[in-house]
């Protein structure tokens, strides 16, 4: 089912000139016109192309992953990226009536930002004349997208990302206990962390951490039902996952150790303090966090036994043509270069994780790194499970559900007390935000 989102109020139907406004361009209207000489047809017209994106990076950032590749590819056109940031959010470009050409999000930010201020545009019929071939793209992100857009398809997916196991060998070699390998259920997991929290001197160690646990989740839960915009946590299946983490602190050591940090040991007590041996988390974190002198290796993340053999929920990152945008075949152009074994490849080989099934592409994984000899393909053995729904409700929500984690991990509350309440509370977000 299409989400949809209420647009806020600016003065004067700027919202509706603009639009109208953005859509009397001359080039690339989305009909497949090119330019013509001499009768044979050409390239699109350069463009001056406007990229952007509420997820607030710098633009060092948007080159080194997206501008440079695309810049290089595409020399006639002029790109320019805006960062999210006080004074440029999307009212502020509208209230100013600023050109938008891409738009880019990851999933969890796509309702938050493009339906929300209805930036979408439906690129099936430009993906048909322009020839985008999804059947190349992992099944589950077009998916997802397919389903958010109501059947029509407001973007593409160009980056990936998911959780893996990582762990500290130094900590499995001091205790003598065998490294974890991939394959392993949640089951077996607990089980190394049952014999990895302890206490060695003055250091209190933790088998096992954790990071996006529930947003990634293998059990394809998400967190409002986006048919009746109610929370979800009334699936049962969420009792599992919460379970799942209860047992977690069945070790003392283990309690003793949240009770003293208030959380559940994260990536900073694997990367900084070095005291945790395991950590569920992004398959990335080793090449935003410094990780050059530790001794690490990675393992897919644990199964659950309801859903054997399926991995987590990928993370993709979304390009999509602005609805707004009066060069919509240029961009469209672009993002099929972006989905291109040509850009996939590239990126793959320098530790991105790639949205494209080829096999070429996935055996380049990490081959330009420093760590292509890490078992970091882990991220792409298991098939992901369906990536749950998204809504502009969801993080307001997901607060409400990881409102008493620690204290159901230490025993203060009862897991149905905590069900009853983050229900309660999430009805109360959802309510307050469609006001």
């Amino acid at each position: 089912m299409q989400l949809k989102f209420r647009m806020p109020l600016l003065a004067g139907g700027m919202l509706i000139a603009l639009v109208v406004s953005a859509c009397g361009g001359d080039s690339g209207n989305g009909k497949g016109e090119q330019s013509k000489a001499d009768g044979q047809e050409t390239a699109y017209p350069p463009a001056k192309l406007v990229v952007y994106s509420t997820s607030g990076w710098t633009e060092e950032a948007f080159n080194e992953r997206f501008g440079d590749a695309i810049r290089k590819k595409f020399p006639q056109h002029e790109f320019s990226y805006i960062q999210s940031k006080a004074g440029s959010t999307y009212p502020d470009l509208i209230s100013t009536q600023q050109p938008i050409d891409i738009v880019w999000e990851s999933i969890a930010l796509f309702p938050r930002g493009p339906l929300m201020y209805d930036m979408q545009y439906d690129m099936t019929e430009l993906m048909k004349l322009h020839k985008v071939d999804t059947s190349r793209i992992e099944p589950t992100m077009i998916d997802l997208m397919r389903e958010m857009s109501g059947g029509k398809m407001y973007a593409l997916p160009v980056v990936n990302n998911t959780v893996v196991m990582y762990y500290n060998k130094d900590i499995f070699d001091k205790f003598g206990v065998a490294y974890p390998k991939d394959g392993m259920t949640w089951d077996e997991a607990l089980e190394l962390n049952r014999r990895l929290s302890r206490v060695d001197g003055s250091v209190e160690y933790a088998g096992l951490g954790l990071g996006h646990f529930f947003a990634t989740n293998g059990l394809s839960l998400g967190f409002v039902d986006p048919k009746s915009e109610k929370p979800s946590i009334t699936d049962d299946k969420w009792k599992t996952l919460y379970q799942t983490y209860m047992r977690l602190a069945e070790p003392q050591v283990y309690k003793d150790k949240v009770r003293k940090l208030n959380k559940i040991p994260d990536v900073n007590s694997f990367v900084k303090d070095r005291d945790v041996a395991m950590l569920a988390a992004l398959a990335n974190t080793h090449m935003t966090q410094d990780m050059a002198t530790m001794n690490w290796d990675v393992v897919k993340v644990p199964t659950f036994k309801e859903a054997p053999q399926t991995g987590p929920q990928s993370y993709p990152t979304y390009f999509g043509v602005s609805g707004i945008s009066k060069h919509k075949d240029q961009v469209m152009e672009v993002i099929k270069y972006l989905v291109s074994d040509e850009y996939q490849l590239e990126v793959s080989k320098k530790g991105t994780l790639p949205v494209v099934k080829s096999a070429e592409v996935k055996e380049a994984f990490a081959k330009e790194t420093s760590f292509g000899g890490k078992n970091v393909k882990a991220a792409l053995y298991d098939r992901f499970a369906p990536i749950a729904q998204k809504t502009m409700y969801d993080s307001a929500v997901e607060k409400a559900y990881n409102k008493n984690l620690i204290k159901l991990a230490l025993g203060e509350i009862d897991l149905n007390t905590l069900l009853r309440t983050a229900e309660e509370e999430a009805v109360k977000a959802i309510a307050e935000l469609k006001k």
